[in-house]
């Protein structure tokens, strides 16, 4: 009963918050150690409000103990005539599923850097990530689905002097498919204001 009424509360944040970025351009992965238990590498097609309709990203993730992995993100969008992404995380594991609690659950301490022709965007978000690997009879694929909460800090500089920096609930809802022990397909969907995004996506393992 109190995973039960756990698992409520965070699905009943995540509907009501307002805005969506865990990590400063998605979650990107489930809750649990990385696919693996290695490294990964990333590349993901980024559409919606918070790339000004479509950009693209990579990422690399490393491994550096069984409860702690770190990731660096590059990439691209159509913001304007255009914006360069930069990004990187720090991601402890707080809790490995088990029978008592089927969640994994991760904190995930996000910073983003957007530089367009007349904006530069910083973006500090902490977030708490969940998940749950659901295992496919019959093959060594799994389904994941995901999700997390936080708070976006991000400070916007334009080149007219207009500076203003806010903070927002956030919140992502994804889905991993490992279709292989070394490729995952994910899924990713944003909501909130300005922020309404999906993300599709590759996660390969090294």
């Amino acid at each position: 009963m109190r995973r039960l009424a756990l698992l409520m509360i965070l699905l009943s944040c995540a509907v009501f918050a307002r805005t969506a970025s865990a990590g400063a351009y998605g979650q990107l992965i489930p809750a649990s150690p990385l696919m693996g238990g290695n490294n990964l590498f990333g590349v993901y097609l980024l559409l919606g409000d918070q790339v000004d309709h479509a950009g693209v990203l990579g990422q690399v993730r490393f491994t550096s103990s069984p409860k702690l992995d770190w990731g660096l993100q590059l990439g691209f969008s159509d913001g304007g005539s255009g914006a360069v992404l930069l990004g990187g995380d720090l991601r402890p594991i707080l809790h490995r599923a088990n029978d008592n609690f089927p969640l994994d659950l991760a904190f995930d301490a996000g910073l983003g850097l957007t530089i367009g022709d007349n904006v530069t965007i910083v973006q500090m978000v902490p977030a708490i990530e969940g998940s749950h690997r659901f295992a496919l009879e019959g093959s060594s694929g799994a389904l994941t689905p995901y999700m997390s909460i936080g708070l976006d800090v991000h400070h916007i500089s334009v080149d007219n002097g207009r500076d203003n920096t806010s903070s927002d609930l956030v919140a992502r809802f994804g889905l991993e498919w490992e279709a292989t022990a070394k490729l995952g397909v994910i899924g990713e969907f944003g909501v909130g204001n300005p922020a309404n995004d999906f993300i599709l996506g590759l996660n390969i393992p090294f």
